[in-house]
């Protein structure tokens, strides 16, 4: 994704920004919602649906090529979830928050504190967690440290972002 305050033409944090999130803007992202499409049409088209089955919707049956089918995405393709684990944490070269401070690298006084600084996306809804993110960097920005554990409770953490997900 593209955040641009060029679009306002004002860096007064007031106006809101252009945020481009680039949807389908690779041949990888292109192709497999042409997949996506196909891969569902292959499944409806099972005999067993054959009793629940109507005319296809949409796309629709004249959606075929690839051109067709990325027109289709293009004009009625819409984001209904949450994008999140967008901006890495860390501080190796491809990283874009600084996992302590929350500081965007390479741009002062700019932090973000949403759910694209996590590492892999949650099973369930993204509020809590991300308002228990943005009470912790309320902390940090204070100058707070962290809170002492209230009890001793065991925390799951998995051997590595790999096996999470």
């Amino acid at each position: 994704a593209v955040v641009s305050t060029q679009s306002t033409g004002s860096s007064d944090p007031t106006h809101h920004p252009l945020i481009e999130p680039n949807y389908l803007d690779t041949e990888q992202d292109r192709w497999g919602m042409r997949e996506c499409i196909r891969l569902t049409r292959e499944i409806f088209n099972q005999p067993a649906f054959d009793d629940f089955r109507g005319p296809e919707l949409r796309p629709g049956p004249e959606y075929n090529t690839d051109k067709e089918l990325d027109e289709f995405v293009r004009t009625y393709g819409d984001s209904t979830y949450h994008p999140s684990c967008t901006c890495k944490m860390g501080t190796d070269s491809m990283s874009v928050v600084h996992p302590t401070t929350l500081n965007v690298h390479g741009v002062s006084n700019l932090r973000v504190v949403d759910a694209s600084i996590m590492p892999s996306i949650v099973s369930g809804n993204l509020n809590g967690p991300v308002l228990m993110m943005a009470e912790r960097a309320s902390d940090l920005i204070r100058g707070r440290g962290m809170l002492a554990p209230a009890h001793k409770v065991a925390v799951y953490c998995p051997p590595s972002l790999e096996t999470q997900r």
